[in-house]
């Protein structure tokens, strides 16, 4: 029997070209005081470049190489939550465990921001696909790596989440001098409505424990 021709691509975004640190970045600034939103657990400071030193890459645009942290964000709580709370999406309920254990957290910095835009036509501009923002994690780090040493020394880039593709996130490089400065934190706990009505318009619900 004829073996059948491999349909479409395999996922996989490919790795950064050897062109890239010969163009200028497609950089989108975003506005100092802008407040970001962070989902994170309540056990932890809101302001954490992960994994950790020594420890091997985890999320999506972690370092390849461990030379530096990354922090992830949202430019809307909706994308935050939505990037947090709705990694299943068959799954018609969010446990309350994992709103119980995490706090929303709104940062600023007090300088623009310039992010690497990683969807839209940045994409092509250098030289990958939107693979790179729902495909497997592998190849995310190098394109990390390769944009925290390009000469336009990019604070982070912008992509787009895999969860919700109208929402934008946001991956930030850990350097030298770069600071954001934390705003309110509020557990989830207290802001259960809010949480419930942005997974309500997902179609989702929040799971209750049983007494």
């Amino acid at each position: 029997m004829e073996r059948a021709a491999r349909r479409g691509p395999l996922g996989l975004t490919p790795p950064p070209p050897d062109w890239l640190d010969d163009i200028s970045l497609p950089i989108d600034e975003i506005e100092a005081g802008q407040v970001l939103q962070r989902i994170h657990r309540s056990s932890l400071a809101p302001i954490f470049f992960g994994p950790g030193r020594g420890v091997p890459p985890t999320s999506r645009f972690d370092s390849a190489g461990g030379r530096f942290g990354v922090l992830y964000a949202g430019l809307t709580l909706r994308g935050a939550l939505a990037e947090t709370l709705l990694r299943n999406p068959q799954r018609l309920m969010v446990g309350m465990a994992a709103i119980l254990e995490r706090s929303a957290s709104g940062l600023v910095s007090d300088r623009p921001l310039r992010v690497v835009r990683l969807c839209g036509p940045g994409l092509q501009t250098v030289g990958t696909d939107n693979a790179i923002s729902t495909g497997p994690y592998a190849p995310c780090g190098f394109w990390s790596d390769a944009l925290w040493s390009h000469r336009d020394q990019p604070d982070g880039l912008a992509y787009q989440s895999r969860h919700d593709s109208s929402e934008i996130c946001l991956a930030l490089f850990e350097r030298a001098g770069f600071q954001l400065l934390p705003r309110e934190t509020r557990s989830l706990s207290s802001m259960v409505d809010e949480v419930a009505a942005v997974l309500d318009s997902y179609g989702k619900s929040v799971s209750l424990p049983a007494n």
